[in-house]
């Protein structure tokens, strides 16, 4: 049988017979036959694609009705109550608000991070990431041992705008056996006022590297010494004067 949706005739008879096929569509309800045809009609209509989306959020919905509004809809009366199509219709208005302000949020976020990364890659001083121009990248330094200890060590610095960071390369070696204790370590800065700031500490394991890093306010050239300590005993293990 020819439908009359596919017969000749123009646009305007095909968008007559499916302008309500929309909801059907959606809810399930189309014969097999019908909903294929639909589908192959959605591509060409955008009237048609556009009253789909509009009616997407209604299934979840309608999975969220109690038993009793099932009961309501199944009984005696020929309309649904008029508080539950408020409740419903709420409810797709809700959605639609908090999916619009998911878009715009995520659209926010997305120009932020886009707008940092430009900051940052033209401008990287303006977040202290640029090495000042006085204070070049040093190369790796050997630490000197001042007390007895198997742990060897060292260090390379570099300036920023907003002070100096030191890398530190810790190879602890073997102590003696393979099941020795845990150690405490730390990084201490000594400026050249006398002051001494501990910036980094972690544990050291008998046999094992570490690669602790340690930030300092003081520039490159206010620093005097940096030590590797034992933080339990306060004893000084390398140090590298500069």
């Amino acid at each position: 049988m020819t439908r009359l949706g596919l017969a000749q005739g123009g646009e305007g008879l095909n968008d007559d017979r499916y302008a309500t096929w929309d909801a059907a569509y959606v809810l399930g309800s189309l014969t097999e036959e019908d909903r294929r045809e639909y589908e192959a009609h959605l591509p060409t209509c955008a009237r048609c694609r556009a009253a789909v989306a509009e009616l997407s959020d209604i299934p979840p919905l309608l999975a969220t009705l109690d038993t009793a509004d099932v009961a309501a809809i199944d009984g005696e009366q020929s309309q649904p109550p008029p508080h539950m199509l408020d409740s419903l219709l709420t409810r797709v208005q809700a959605q639609r608000r908090r999916s619009r302000w998911m878009t715009t949020a995520a659209l926010a976020v997305a120009a932020a991070v886009v707008a940092i990364a430009l900051v940052v890659g033209i401008r990287p001083q303006s977040f202290g990431l640029q090495q000042s121009d006085d204070q070049p990248a040093a190369a790796a330094m050997e630490m000197t041992k001042v007390s007895d200890t198997p742990i060897n060590a060292t260090i390379s610095m570099t300036g920023y705008g907003w002070g100096t960071r030191i890398d530190m390369a810790c190879t602890y070696g073997d102590w003696g056996r393979r099941d020795a204790p845990p150690q405490n370590l730390g990084m201490v800065v000594v400026g050249r006022d006398g002051s001494q700031s501990q910036v980094a500490t972690w544990l050291g394991l008998s046999g094992a590297t570490a690669l602790p890093s340690g930030n300092t306010p003081l520039p490159m050239d206010q620093i005097a010494a940096v030590q590797l300590v034992s933080p339990d005993s306060g004893q000084v293990l390398l140090e590298k004067k500069l």
